[in-house]
């Protein structure tokens, strides 16, 4: 086999399209299909789409992709990558694969909060996908989590459905899109609290409340929803041959090499500063220009 591709987001995607043109042997490995993607309740920016959700777009990729007849052994969860003499074998719970070469273009997870009822209070009132769950609080008041992008557009996919939303910020402002900046500040059903720490989600059989400190001063609010957007971390734990950057990044060149020869990496899950759509296409394309041309080499 030429290529492992271990992930399908848009960038496992973007270059399983260019793999199949050229009649690569290859196999795509993947948790889920459509990665972060899915979780965007309005994609804007990505050409040729003026607007439509994250499903929708992955939707298109997924036509494309069966254009190609690319199959994806999906629901198979990579432990882990060996190196050998002539390529490199990739492990799963369940199987084994070898190829020449290895793309992993695995992608980033919801991080956690870490502190008490977060995890037992998951799926009973805490969630980290808005897109996914929003429609569920219809007229019940919410907190999100966090002060980035994902937490304002979290707060305003929630405000077509859900009472009241707080968004506890612990930073002095929000940061990021001015344009959803603007629409928050709009949104009368949004309650910024700044300067504010969670500290605890309460609950009996589902979530009642959030702990939250602010000022030295510690308050109780009456929430039935806590969206939990507090940003995203690489999923890389699987692989550990490749160098890697503090915040566990797997660190490529501009070719989208990896320290390891025979083993490239595009998307979220590598050390490119920008975490966009359009982006993780482009590095996957990339990669897999060059993985082609490698391949042919060794042929």
């Amino acid at each position: 086999m030429d290529c492992i591709i271990i992930g399908a987001g848009p960038a496992g995607m973007a270059a399983a399209i260019y793999m199949a043109r050229q009649k690569l042997d290859f196999v795509v490995i993947s948790k889920t299909v459509g990665g972060q993607t899915l979780l965007s309740s309005e994609v804007g920016n990505y050409l040729g789409f003026q607007l439509l959700s994250g499903n929708e777009l992955v939707d298109q990729f997924k036509k494309h992709m069966q254009n190609y007849n690319i199959k994806i052994k999906e629901g198979e969860e990579v432990e882990s990558i060996e190196k050998l003499d002539k390529g490199f074998k990739v492990k799963t719970k369940s199987k084994e694969f070898e190829a020449l070469t290895v793309l992993v273009a695995t992608g980033e997870k919801h991080r956690k909060l870490g502190i008490p009822g977060e995890d037992e209070y998951y799926g009973k009132g805490v969630t980290y996908c808005a897109t996914c769950d929003a429609p569920l609080f219809g007229n019940k008041d919410i907190a999100v989590i966090g002060g980035g992008y994902s937490a304002m557009e979290a707060a305003l996919f929630a405000a077509k459905y859900s009472k009241k939303i707080y968004i506890i910020n612990i930073n002095t402002d929000l940061e990021g899109d001015e344009e959803l900046k603007t629409r928050i500040k709009k949104e009368e059903k949004i309650e910024v609290i700044p300067n504010a720490m969670t500290k605890e989600v309460m609950g009996e059989k589902f979530v009642t409340g959030l702990r939250y400190e602010k000022d030295e001063k510690v308050t109780d609010l009456k929430v039935q929803g806590v969206f939990v957007e507090v940003g995203l971390i690489p999923v890389a734990d699987f692989i550990d041959i490749v160098e890697k950057d503090k915040w566990n990044q797997i660190k490529v060149d501009k070719d989208n090499a990896t320290s390891v020869e025979g083993i490239w990496a595009a998307g979220d899950v590598t050390d490119v500063t920008e975490k966009q759509i359009a982006v993780a296409v482009g590095e996957g394309t990339k990669a897999s220009l060059k993985i082609i041309k490698y391949s042919d080499k060794l042929k």
